[in-house]
């Protein structure tokens, strides 16, 4: 009986020396390194107020050139091929299918404002009315982006007449607007004051409001916070 314990025991030690000194080899998880990336992107960012003012300034830049972009293309379009008439319902470059989209990515609103509004829902009031005299006298020039409050952040961007095209619409009446034209404007907006305008004069302001809370779940990639609907 000791003879067969004391070989148990010896057994017993052979194997734990012969374990502790191999080198064992465990298979790598099948794509772990991507989970791994994957795990990291979703890793919520430490962002600062100025991360987030600096990141509504970018993104309200993108906003705005798509959305004048796809304006000066759409209006020269339709203004070739069927005149004010056939143009009219495209002079509203915040309601573009691809300018929503962009706003819903980045949490924001946007809204077109002027001290000589076509329509008057775009009549400049208040702040809007402030920033938009600070361009106007030359003390601002680019965007500009400000807290509102704990949830907003605004972003404004002036607007100026830089292609001739609106003038075709923006111009003065009896010479680039024709008094034909007028007509069909006056009768979708008859309190319109939106012409007389001269290539780089100022024309409005374009404001943005971001929400904070769908900005910072952009940055972090994850889902949206607010009830904002698209």
């Amino acid at each position: 009986m000791f003879k067969a314990r004391s070989l148990l025991a010896i057994i017993t030690l052979a194997m734990a020396f012969i374990v502790s000194g191999c080198d064992v080899k465990v298979k790598p998880i099948e794509g772990g390194k991507e989970i791994a990336q994957e795990l990291e992107r979703h890793k919520i960012k430490r962002l600062t107020k100025q991360d987030i003012l600096n990141a509504a300034q970018k993104y309200g830049d993108s906003i705005v050139v798509v959305a004048q972009q796809l304006h000066e293309a759409r209006m020269a379009e339709h203004l070739a091929q069927g005149g004010i008439a056939v143009a009219i319902p495209y002079c509203q470059p915040e309601n573009y299918e691809e300018v929503e989209a962009l706003q819903y990515k980045f949490g924001a609103l946007s809204r077109r404002f002027s001290e000589q509004p076509r329509n008057p829902q775009n009549q400049a009031k208040g702040s809007t009315a402030q920033a938009l005299t600070r361009y106007s006298s030359g003390q601002e020039k680019g965007a500009m982006v400000e807290e509102l409050n704990q949830n907003e952040i605004r972003y404004t961007s002036p607007i100026y007449l830089r292609n001739e095209t609106c003038l075709s619409c923006h111009g003065t009446v009896g010479q680039e607007v024709s008094e034909t034209d007028y007509t069909l404007i006056k009768a979708k907006y008859p309190q319109d004051q939106a012409t007389g305008y001269k290539s780089g004069d100022l024309m409005g302001v374009w404001e943005l409001t971001f929400d904070k809370m769908d900005l910072v779940a952009f940055l972090n990639d994850q889902p949206k916070k607010s009830r904002r609907p698209r």
